[in-house]
Order: structure tokens, then sequence, then C-alpha cells
């Protein structure tokens, strides 16, 4: 794919099927620090060092204009909302299960009483 037909769509797909949630933020943060010092985002990554995230995704952001790199971080963002959001809703719908103590019973009878 040539860096200069990448869309933040295409930065979105790779991110879904390929990042976890740690290298989304990552990422988003320096997409806003880059934005914020206006600098490019492989210099960001340089400075702080997030090795995790492969230098052709870096590439592609900084492929994009700042409008689109705008639109790149608004999606992410509502990515990592929706993955709270869904955990949060999954968590409240789980079964609660409460522990029920055994009573004692002190003249429980044996076998050999039968």
């Amino acid at each position: 794919m040539n860096v200069a037909d990448i869309k933040p769509s295409d930065i979105i797909t790779h991110i879904e099927q390929n990042f976890n949630r740690t290298q989304a933020t990552g990422l988003n943060c320096l997409i806003f620090l880059s934005l914020r010092e206006q600098t490019t985002v492989a210099y960001q990554r340089k400075e702080w060092g997030f090795d995790d995230i492969p230098e052709h995704i870096i590439a592609w952001c900084d492929s994009l204009q700042e409008d689109g790199l705008i639109q790149l971080a608004e999606e992410i963002t509502a990515g990592l909302l929706d993955e709270i959001i869904a955990a949060a809703v999954e968590s409240k719908n789980a079964q609660v299960v409460t522990i029920q103590a055994i009573e004692a019973k002190p003249n429980t009878p044996l076998l050999s009483d039968y």
C-alpha cells in the first residue's frame, strides 16, 4: 500500500486487527503529542520510546494531514471508550454469585444410627 494513499480508516482497520488496548492508547498519545508539539508522530515515538508500535503505522500516521490525524485520534478514542463501556456493561450484567454458608447440624445422625 502506497503511504500517500493511506486513510485514517486504513489505520483503524489495522489497529482493530493487530493492536491491544495498550498499543492503541500509546499510539493515540503519540498522535496527540505530535499535534500539541507540532512535530511528527515518528519524532514522538523516538522521544518517548513506544517501540511496541510498528514503524509502518507511524509512517502511515505521518502521511496524514492534520485533519486526518485528528480524525484518526478521534476514532481510536471512540474505539477505546466503546471497549471500556462494553466491559463495564458485561461486568454489570454478570450473574452475582453469593456464597452460602452450610448450616451446622449438631445432632447429625450417623449411618450406624440406622
